[in-house]
């Protein structure tokens, strides 16, 4: 069994991304499954098998705890650490190949907490690797795609797997996007665009040598959920790490 977690900024994509790229294996006569771990979804576009809103539900979790929406996830994130096990039964019920796992709407709610790393290490399985997705939309600016590339390095960092850095929504900025595939291959251009930035320059100069010197982003690959442009490349980046290459 191999997964594969998608992880971004909220609205970046995951859900959609999810439902392409288990439909494309399942094309290919994969046996694959889909796993829900965002307690707080409320529609998704694809079907899931494995669905943490059957062991967690908000609405019980506001009523006993006295908790308001953004405190009820929280704690519902906690707890998803505590669900591992039956988690891991449901899915060894279809005994797949392959598990597309899409990951909270708040990125923070699962890297940053300790239930998102404590599931990704103790899942049982032969390899793992994570979709890291870059919203088109909100990295068009120098500043916002040097700090969505720090996000990206952090999230790395707390995983601690290999890392696929993916451009969503790529037919929402046709005009953009070679210049943000050049601050993906080239953070000089990148930095040229930062001194814009004026006062703010030295820092984030700074941080985007941080970034450089880190190697986060070994290639972005553009996509569209619209076209399915980039879907092949996507697949063929995650054989390359958890099929080596098959």
């Amino acid at each position: 069994m191999k997964c594969i977690f998608l992880t971004g900024t909220a609205g970046s994509g995951k859900s959609n991304l999810t439902g392409i790229l288990s439909n494309w294996y399942q094309q290919e006569g994969k046996d694959v499954i889909t796993v829900n771990l965002d307690p707080g979804v409320s529609d998704v576009p694809y079907g899931i098998d494995v669905d943490i809103r059957n062991y967690i539900n908000l609405k019980d979790i506001m009523d006993k705890y006295n908790l308001g929406p953004n405190g009820s996830l929280i704690l519902a994130s906690d707890l998803i650490a505590t669900k591992l096990e039956q988690i891991e039964e449901e899915i060894d019920e279809y005994n797949p190949d392959y598990v597309f796992i899409d990951t909270p709407g708040q990125i923070e709610l699962f890297a940053y907490r300790k239930s998102g790393p404590y599931f990704i290490k103790n899942i049982s399985n032969e390899a793992n690797v994570n979709l890291f997705l870059f919203d088109a939309t909100l990295v068009s600016d120098p500043s916002n795609f040097l700090s969505i590339a720090l996000l990206a390095s952090s999230i790395k960092l707390r995983l601690e797997i290999p890392q696929i850095s993916i451009l969503t929504k790529k037919d929402l900025i046709t005009d953009n996007q070679d210049r943000i595939l050049k601050w993906s291959d080239d953070f000089s251009e990148l930095l040229d665009d930062l001194k814009e930035g004026g006062e703010a320059y030295d820092f984030t100069s700074r941080m985007a040598e941080t970034v450089l010197e880190s190697n986060i982003i070994d290639e972005l690959i553009p996509t569209s959920t619209v076209d399915n442009e980039g879907i092949v490349e996507v697949i063929a980046s995650i054989s390359r790490i958890i099929d080596r290459g098959e």
